[in-house]
């Protein structure tokens, strides 16, 4: 036995069950994403977790021009051939919308991957310049640094929040 459906609606009850099943007014699934920048694309590769785009459009694709629905950019040295296909390909399917996207032969900016590697040399350069990391290092002859860590701070909101001891 399955104990029925139970669907047998009893006395006025019925009305108000029914209603509730009606279909609603066709609420649009989720407006497409609204590109506007070229980090926006990011956001949206991100957020649909296509690591294997994501890291290829991070590390190969420096933009030359972007306006919605078409982008334009400059391939890295090692950029996949199919990535401007792979990208269109995605964008298409996420926004419903056809994309434009054209590889040019050059004057494109970094790759965001390019920057942060940029960023990086120049943090290291200056902390090269510090008088204590000099010392440090000559000190320590043949010392190298290995890596460079940006600690956050703690906000202050945490350290408010921390309990306190009341063991007073």
């Amino acid at each position: 036995g399955g104990g029925g459906g139970g669907a047998s609606a009893q006395g006025g009850g019925g009305v108000t069950a029914q209603a509730r099943m009606m279909p609603q007014p066709q609420a649009a699934p989720e407006a497409p994403p609204q590109l506007q920048s070229f980090a926006d694309v990011l956001a949206l590769i991100e957020k649909k977790r296509d690591i294997a785009l994501r890291l290829d459009v991070e590390r190969f694709v420096r933009p030359v021009s972007f306006r919605p629905g078409a982008i334009e950019f400059e391939p890295a040295p090692g950029a996949p051939a199919n990535l401007a296909q792979r990208l269109v390909a995605r964008l298409k399917e996420w926004t419903g919308q056809p994309w434009l996207i054209a590889a040019q032969g050059g004057g494109g900016a970094e790759s965001l991957w390019e920057r942060q590697k940029r960023e990086e040399r120049e943090v290291r350069a200056q902390i090269e310049q510090d008088p204590f990391v000099r010392s440090v290092m000559e000190a320590f002859p043949g010392a190298e640094i290995i890596s460079i860590r940006n600690t956050p701070l703690p906000d202050a909101a945490s350290v408010a929040e921390a309990p306190e001891d009341d063991e007073d």
